[in-house]
Order: structure tokens, then C-alpha cells, then sequence
């Protein structure tokens, strides 16, 4: 346990560190090291309480809440609705005027 930053066989040796009967000390390294699993697991535990209580929000939630399509459709309508509906129907346009190519008579 040289490290502080926990690692996978550093854990597993921290619990066993822990758990054996015959021992009274740690050094000061290992005493931070299991100090920093101990704030880790912590922060975990915070995260999962969190992000459980957003799913439960969002369930309690779930008619009012819109998909990003049903978003971009009813921002589409709205555009719709104060400029009419789309000129463009398809075809090669020019990029610098956004016109149609075969409107403005241009050869490819």
C-alpha cells in the first residue's frame, strides 16, 4: 500500500489488512490509504443516492417529459408556423446563396 490512489489488489489487501485478528497497527501510509477508500466509498454512496432520487423524479415526472424528437418536432411546427412551410424540396443547392442550383441556372 504505496500508493494512495486505491486500486483493485490494494483494496482487496486493505480488507484483509483489516480483518486479520493478529494486527493492532497500520503504518501512517496505510492508515491514509484506507482513509481515502473510506472518502471514496463515501462519494460513491452520495452519487448512487443521487442519481436514484433524479430516476425517481423523472418517474414521478414521466408525462411531462418530452423526448429530444418530440423537442425538435414541435420546434419544426413552430418555425412552421411563422414563416410558412419549407421552400426547399430537395436537390443541390448553392452554399453562398442557399438557392436552389437548378433555379439559379448554374451548370455542375
Amino acid at each position: 500500500m504505496t500508493s494512495n490512489t486505491p486500486t483493485a489488489g490494494g483494496i482487496l489487501n486493505a480488507a484483509a489488512a483489516l480483518q486479520d485478528p493478529n494486527r493492532d497497527t497500520f503504518t501512517r501510509a496505510e492508515v491514509a490509504y484506507l482513509m481515502r477508500l473510506a472518502y471514496d466509498s463515501g462519494r460513491t454512496a452520495r452519487y448512487v443516492e443521487d442519481v436514484a432520487e433524479l430516476h425517481a423524479t423523472w418517474a414521478r415526472h414521466q408525462a411531462a417529459r418530452t423526448t429530444g424528437e418530440q423537442r425538435v418536432a414541435e420546434r419544426l411546427a413552430e418555425i412552421e408556423r411563422r414563416f410558412g412551410p419549407p421552400k426547399y424540396r430537395g436537390g443541390p443547392v448553392d452554399f453562398e446563396t442557399g438557392q436552389s442550383v437548378r433555379h439559379l441556372g448554374v451548370a455542375a
